[in-house]
């Protein structure tokens, strides 16, 4: 079937893009083939060389969407070889990962799934972000399929704790439910969020219940476009030390080498160390 939207692209993987741990939303289908749900519609979405092939529910404004859902507007050709520069361990890694870029997710979803995600695995945070869609958002059927919009404020103000539970999400339960009675009764959190500096957008994330560190860090670089930030999790501090402490080292000294070394393209160093080191590249 003709796709709806064609595209030439430099310097896009999307395999390693969308299996690098930043979203749980996709599945592949086939080779280099992906289907998934961004905001209000169903992607399916292949790769080509360089060219990227897209089917949707919804043909509206979407080079516009997946243009801003893929970062595709902005110049990773000359980023990469900007990051390239600063040391010999981002260069060795770059040669396994060109291509990966951020994506950049709504914001309430990106909350409640990184909210999820802590101790937890990528498997079980999607089937829960899954299930929380099936039961509470808008249903798209896509190619003979049935899809779950993740839900509005509005459509899951009012579930319940067992609810969450009947969804997977344990402990995080009352999390997620104290953070969406929290929306609810403060409406322009979200707005702010926005507008705010990256430190004030981290502060007030962390008031949430559930939102640590690395949960806010993630939200800021996936959401909120703060390319300098630099979230660490048990992979990324176990490839900084070996890479550049070569002992154990606090995740505030490894932010805070990170946000000097690194400076603005933090966040895209994180994922290209991140997938390496997953894959025993580096």
């Amino acid at each position: 079937m003709k796709p709806d939207l064609e595209l030439n692209v430099e310097c896009f993987n999307l395999k390693y893009t969308l299996e690098c741990g930043q979203c749980f939303r996709w599945e592949c289908t086939e080779n280099n083939t992906y289907v998934g749900v961004i905001e209000d519609r169903v992607i399916k979405i292949k790769q080509e060389e360089n060219k990227i092939l897209v089917w949707s529910s919804l043909v509206d404004n979407l080079e516009e969407v997946v243009c801003e859902y893929f970062d595709l507007n902005k110049d990773y050709v000359s980023l990469e070889e900007e990051i390239a520069k600063i040391d010999k361990n981002v260069e060795e890694s770059l040669k396994y990962s060109s291509g990966i870029r951020i994506l950049n997710q709504p914001l309430f979803e990106t909350i409640i799934s990184y909210i999820i995600s802590a101790n937890n695995n990528i498997k079980r945070i999607s089937r829960s972000v899954k299930d929380i869609s099936r039961k509470y958002g808008k249903k798209v059927v896509f190619e003979n399929n049935e899809y779950y919009l993740f839900p509005t404020l509005e459509e899951i103000k009012n579930i319940t704790m067992d609810d969450l539970l009947e969804c997977g999400t344990g402990f995080r339960a009352r999390y997620i439910k104290n953070v969406i009675n929290y929306f609810i009764d403060n409406n322009e959190f979200l707005i702010n969020l926005k507008v705010m500096d990256t430190d004030s957008a981290r502060k007030s994330l962390m008031t949430l219940m559930g939102v640590g560190p690395k949960v806010a860090d993630c939200i800021l670089l996936f959401s909120l476009k703060r390319g300098e930030v630099f979230p660490v999790d048990v992979w990324v501090k176990r490839i900084m030390e070996k890479l550049y402490f070569k002992d154990n080292t606090s995740i505030k000294e490894i932010s805070e080498f990170a946000k000097d070394k690194f400076g603005k393209h933090a966040g895209i160093i994180q994922q290209h160390l991140f997938h390496n080191v997953r894959e025993g590249n580096i």
